[in-house]
């Protein structure tokens, strides 16, 4: 009979940790009572073996980044917002550099900056709503911390012709009475009101002062010239 060996690591018997039985092999005489007894035991030492604490610091900067990344999604459900704007919406709220800046790095990660797009959607939904310039536009868009290369690909996309969009904004304050007063009018006294008025309101809309002449000049003549209706 060959000499009996100690039962090792190389035992086919010997599994897991401390030489625990995990299960049944071949040629074991212990009941399934004993093994589940000595699983049980094993799990039980797993269980009431001492854990490390958790890192208090670490938790309260976790909860301040979730709380934080949370506030900045219910800004974005009401509308598409800058990275800027959020960054100074941090800033405003005196959240701590590390934290923001964590905080922006998660928004980002989850697709929700994108600066193009908002840039993009901001020049077309301002052209349309409220018929702005160029520069009106530029000047928003830089107080929203876009960059200049995004500010300048959004003027460029769509719509980009300036003056016609000029021209529709004079035409639509040039009302049927206006038109009437500029027909019969001899002074040309309402012919000065009004070009002031609409020259007021081109400056506000962001619309270059050479062209906001040029366009005026022209649009009052044409409706003076207008035969009555």
């Amino acid at each position: 009979m060959p000499p009996s060996r100690a039962a090792g690591a190389d035992d086919p018997r010997v599994a897991g940790a401390g030489g625990d039985r995990a299960a049944p092999v071949p040629g074991d005489r212990r009941s399934a009572g004993e093994i589940r007894g000595q699983l049980e035991d094993r799990t039980r030492r797993i269980l009431e073996s001492p854990r490390s604490a958790p890192d208090p610091e670490h938790a309260a900067r976790e909860k301040a980044v979730v709380h934080e990344c949370r506030y900045l999604m219910r800004l974005l459900a009401t509308r598409r917002r800058s990275a800027g704007e959020m960054r100074q919406r941090l800033t405003e709220r005196e959240v701590p550099g590390a934290i923001a800046h964590e905080v922006m790095a998660r928004i980002d990660r989850a697709g929700l900056i994108d600066d193009q797009a908002f840039a993009r959607d901001w020049v077309s939904q301002r052209r349309a709503l409220r018929a702005l310039g160029d520069e009106a536009l530029r000047r928003e868009l830089s107080a929203k911390h876009v960059e200049d290369r995004w500010i300048r690909a959004a003027l460029e996309s769509g719509e980009s012709d300036e003056e016609q969009r000029c021209r529709e904004l004079v035409r639509s304050r040039i009302g049927a009475g206006d038109r009437e007063r500029l027909r019969r009018e001899r002074d040309g006294s309402h012919r000065r009101r009004l070009s002031r008025r609409l020259d007021a309101l081109l400056t506000r809309k962001g619309y270059p002062g050479s062209l906001a002449v040029h366009v005026i000049s022209g649009e009052l003549r044409s409706a003076a010239e207008a035969p009555e209706s």
